[in-house]
């Protein structure tokens, strides 16, 4: 089986490696498709996102490694939409759209970067209860994904990513469960996603495999995403995940092909 990638950073937001650099080393590994995602412009916290002064630069980069490896590989230009962005998406080929920040009374909170950001505000706007933190951070991702509309739901649960949250415990995953289904009628493609993986956060894709039945019950599919932010990650742990979605029941994967998407019996 070719695999395609969809979630993957450059130079242009926080990735180590150029456009180019990643398209190159897909063709090397024999990927069907690579398609780039860079974060979106988010003005409360403007580390680690493209500038608005970017995006056309991110445009022609694209299109021109298109038409450069066009015999050689697929290439799309997709964006990493965040809760707090407003873009125009008419240039995309596609929208993952992502949560990476609680924002509360004019202070941003980062829930994906460390451990001791996502602790303080689980202490200070949560009184240390993960699960109203949980609460909070689905309702933002459910929020987004109706006003937003997305193709496809980024890392569903990567609040999980830092062990900070129990997600054996019953409330947790009832939270989560009715988030899957609050947000089914709005998006559903949600992406397996094995970044937190190959960072060596967590041992199992994001959605937590205890979710993957639901959605699949519910109507919903997968696509797969390395959240890839360099050159040696853009497939890793495909197989693995392959699998994961099988002994769960899933029968197929979502990909994006010449401007639509369509499945792919696994």
């Amino acid at each position: 089986m070719k695999f395609s990638n969809f979630h993957q950073h450059t130079i242009f937001s926080d990735g180590k490696n150029t456009a180019e650099q990643i398209v190159q080393s897909a063709i090397g590994r024999g990927m069907e498709a690579i398609g780039f995602s860079d974060h979106s412009y988010t003005s409360i916290d403007e580390s680690y996102c493209m500038m608005p002064d970017q995006y056309e630069a991110y445009f022609a980069e694209c299109a021109r490694l298109k038409e450069a490896y066009r015999d050689q590989i697929q290439i799309y230009t997709g964006l990493e939409m965040d809760y707090y962005s407003d873009i125009d998406r008419s240039k995309f080929d596609y929208i993952i759209g992502s949560v990476h920040y609680m924002y509360v009374n004019g202070i941003c909170y980062p829930i994906d970067h460390s451990a001791a950001q996502q602790k303080e505000y689980i202490q200070n706007e949560c009184g240390g209860d993960y699960l109203l933190f949980a609460k909070r951070y689905y309702d933002s991702l459910i929020k987004h994904m109706e006003k937003n509309r997305p193709d496809i739901v980024g890392h569903f649960d990567v609040l999980t990513k830092y062990g900070l949250v129990d997600e054996e415990n019953e409330t947790y995953q009832a939270i989560a469960r009715d988030a899957i289904d609050r947000i089914l009628p709005y998006v559903k493609i949600f992406e397996l996603n094995t970044g937190a993986i190959a960072r060596k956060c967590k041992t199992v894709p994001y959605p937590h495999p205890n979710l993957l039945c639901h959605i699949l019950e519910g109507g919903g599919e997968f696509i797969l995403g390395a959240d890839s932010h360099a050159s040696d990650t853009v497939d890793f742990y495909f197989n693995e995940a392959t699998e994961i979605l099988r002994q769960h029941g899933a029968d197929h994967i979502v990909t994006f092909d010449i401007g639509q998407f369509r499945r792919i019996d696994i």
